[in-house]
């Protein structure tokens, strides 16, 4: 009898894992019952065959198809340690390589996706609404506009690796994680390579290594009528942290490494921007809109085409709206605006409300720290450690129509940065092409900052350790 039972649970626990794991080979047959010794062949048609809570998994090949996820709370994945490719050249039965409509509990996950090239083509879309959406560890690459790299940009001509639009009125995107991607080599146009849209509520971008685009990077956006309902539309309570993004540069425009346009209550920690047009982009481009409370903080910008940061709305009013109540410390920015645009580490346009202090901005040979216009009314610009290789006596700070030739013309010219201090901060390696931000233990910078300054309890720098030690 005991003997029995031993038999019989074991015969329940494989008919379970025969239930809720499903396979796909190159090498199947859609006619298999999807079993691990018998595979199916198609990926669309092995998602067609789940029920929730179930999972399908890929073997190593080349899977050429279009795929549409067609219920709630699936899984698709690589089997273990195998490579799946999913290779659109050529499709056109549908914009998306992955299309994920209305649809909550949803896991990509170990999936490379290639070759969507036509125009407005998409790796990811996820539109519509649902929670608790996953991609992750995916290798997306050659999503293109067009076939032709030589062919004209204009904003007709889009492509996107993974796009999220939260286009439902009422209900939104939630418990979304993009995370432990690769996404590269993509011809844009006009759109981005990561980009969360519309009415999206709570989200996780962290982990991604992003680079080689033809425009912006990371994009968190709002009020571009995504959403019909003018109070959802707008990405927030949002996460972008620990991604790497380098070389999104864009021929027609000044394409931020992270953008945030519209959105609302995002941290941003932890990430390094190198190469890009500027590090990162705080803007609000439509007119009588607001971004609002964007917190930027523990990360490293470098090397940047324009600058480390650019703030605030770049027409307003006429021409965009503002930001307001933006937060902007503890970064480490190290000669950027490589193009000698003249902005050096900051373009300031206008916003409400700003903080900016206990950052790093070291200089390159330039020697401009910033450009201002349009104005800054209860900016909190201070408490900051600045360095010129040219010295404090031979800056550029062009301030709301002012310049300013010296650090101290600055201060006094201004009232601001008056707890600054101006000193090499000591960095491990000052080089450009191999940096290495870790302070010597003769830096000026340790036991620095805003002594009244208190870090949020969920706040580390980029080593993951405690913003205030000791």
């Amino acid at each position: 009898m005991i003997r029995f039972s031993l038999l019989f649970l074991i015969f329940c626990a494989v008919k379970v894992e025969a239930q809720s794991n499903f396979y796909v080979s190159t090498t199947g047959n859609d006619n298999n019952n999807g079993s691990f010794n018998t595979p199916w062949l198609t990926i669309q048609h092995g998602l067609n065959q789940l029920n929730a809570n179930d999972t399908l998994n890929l073997f190593s090949g080349v899977y050429h198809e279009k795929i549409t996820i067609p219920s709630n709370a699936i899984c698709l994945r690589n089997y273990l340690n195998a490579q799946p490719i999913i290779d659109a050249s050529g499709l056109t039965n549908q914009i998306p390589i992955i299309a994920i409509n209305n649809k909550s509990g949803i896991t990509i996950d170990g999936l490379e996706l290639k070759n969507n090239i036509q125009l407005d083509a998409q790796g990811i879309l996820i539109d519509g609404f649902g929670s608790a959406i996953t991609i992750s560890n995916c290798k997306i690459h050659d999503i293109h506009f067009s076939s032709n790299s030589l062919d004209p940009v204009n904003a007709s001509t889009n492509a996107q690796g993974i796009i999220v639009y939260g286009n439902n009125s009422s209900f939104p995107i939630e418990q979304l994680k993009i995370v432990n991607n690769e996404l590269y080599n993509c011809r844009l146009g006009y759109s981005e390579g990561i980009a969360v849209n519309g009415n999206v509520d709570g989200f996780e971008i962290s982990g991604n290594n992003v680079h080689h685009l033809t425009n912006i990077g990371i994009d968190i956006i709002g009020h571009e009528g995504t959403c019909s309902n003018p109070m959802n539309d707008q990405a927030r309570n949002g996460l972008v942290k620990k991604n790497t993004i380098h070389d999104c540069l864009s021929p027609y425009a000044t394409s931020g490494g992270i953008y945030i346009d519209g959105g609302k209550s995002i941290i941003v920690e932890n990430n390094t921007s190198y190469q890009n047009g500027y590090g990162i982009e705080v803007g609000c481009e439509n007119v009588g809109k607001t971004t609002d409370g964007i917190v930027v903080r523990n990360n490293v910008f470098y090397d940047n085409e324009v600058a480390a940061l650019a703030l605030g709305g770049f027409d307003y009013p006429n021409g965009s709206g503002k930001v307001t109540n933006a937060s902007f410390r503890n970064n480490t920015c190290f000669m950027n605006d490589f193009s000698n645009s003249g902005d050096g580490e900051l373009y300031l346009s206008y916003s409400e409300n700003s903080i900016l202090e206990n950052n790093f901005f070291y200089l390159s040979t330039q020697n401009n720290l910033a450009y201002s216009e349009l104005g800054q009314p209860s900016i909190l610009f201070d408490y900051n450690l600045i360095y010129s290789s040219g010295g404090e006596n031979n800056m550029t700070i062009d301030w709301n129509g002012n310049a300013f030739n010296s650090f101290a013309a600055f201060q006094s010219g201004t009232g601001l940065n008056t707890q600054s201090t101006f000193s090499d901060p000591l960095f491990v390696s000052p080089n450009i092409l191999a940096p290495n931000f870790h302070l010597t233990s003769a830096s000026p910078a340790i036991g620095a900052g805003n002594p009244n300054f208190n870090p949020s309890s969920t706040e580390l720098d980029m080593d993951g350790e405690s913003r205030a030690n000791g």
